[in-house]
């Protein structure tokens, strides 16, 4: 027979589980907003107060039928482009692509969209053995609907005869391998986009942010990321409990970070996929707006 308290114990774990269960099946659709105001000397007369959504790991969730909660909130924080990060879709062999490529759709048709590469975009792209000719396919659909698909490049962004930057890496395997943090250089980058010259504003949409620090010594200004899902569990006071890399307690989670004269937003992202846990870490739309910041005389 077994011993009460082991009975007792069973069915009080079971009991915390089931709650937990429930809690993070609720906190999944708990869509909210995040404002963030980065300010730099850099940033053109022209570009004082312009406004960005950045949107990243939504693997294929919805919020609403269609994703019109998700629209709708997009539409509040008034963008004038809007920046996805990757890991939009899920790179299994079952998963459709159809919710991610109604969303850009959906923008395209409103918003000058960027949307650049996460390693579920990656896996499919290197892995064509498995997943055939997907990748290509969801790229095609992209650039179908006017999205404009970034692949390790910089491009110009122009308002009123003036310009800043925006640029995308896609980082190689290794940088995503588990247990391990894999060491970056700056000449990593520089293989992918060359080096920096003059004195645009640079924004980089780097999907992993563990490398933060090497985004800024390339030169980035605002570097946006995504990838952890917030840590998954967000202890208050504490922050995230693990990410994707299986790092407990990650350096970085979600939020803003500084390193010299660089900002790193992490999103906490709009979804998950192999395991959909989220315990005080509400999906995120990032609402951004750029601020020309005055020298002091």
């Amino acid at each position: 027979m077994i011993p009460l308290w082991i009975g007792i114990a069973v069915l009080m774990a079971a009991a915390l589980a089931a709650v937990i269960v429930l809690a993070s099946s609720k906190e999944n659709k708990k869509l909210v907003t995040e404002e963030y105001v980065i300010s730099s000397p850099k940033i053109p007369q022209a570009f004082d107060g312009f406004r960005i959504v950045f949107l990243t790991d939504l693997h294929c969730n919805k919020f609403g039928e269609e994703n019109e909660e998700l629209l709708r909130m997009i539409d509040q924080c008034d963008p004038q482009i809007v920046l996805v990060g990757g890991d939009m879709l899920i790179s299994k062999e079952d998963k459709p692509t159809d919710v991610p490529l109604k969303l850009m759709k959906e923008l395209a048709g409103k918003y000058p969209v960027y949307y650049a590469n996460g390693n579920h975009e990656m896996r499919l792209m290197r892995h064509e053995e498995i997943y055939g000719s997907r990748y290509r396919e969801y790229v095609h659909q992209l650039k179908e609907y006017g999205v404009w698909h970034m692949f390790n490049e910089t491009i110009i962004l122009e308002q009123d005869g003036q310009y800043i930057l925006l640029a995308s890496i896609d980082l190689e395997p290794r940088f995503y391998r588990r247990f391990r943090i894999q060491e970056m250089k700056t000449e990593d980058i520089e293989l992918a986009l060359g080096k920096t010259a003059g004195n645009a504003f640079r924004i980089l949409l780097a999907h992993n942010p563990n490398y933060f620090k090497t985004y800024a010594n390339w030169g980035s200004d605002l570097v946006l990321s995504g990838h952890f899902h917030g840590g998954m569990v967000r202890v208050p006071g504490v922050g995230g409990v693990i990410s994707p890399q299986f790092q407990l307690f990650p350096k970085y989670d979600a939020g803003e970070y500084h390193f010299g004269n660089s900002t790193m937003i992490l999103s906490r992202g709009l979804g998950n996929h192999s395991i959909k846990l989220r315990l005080f870490n509400k999906p995120e739309v990032s609402c951004i707006t750029l601020k020309r910041q005055r020298n002091e005389s």
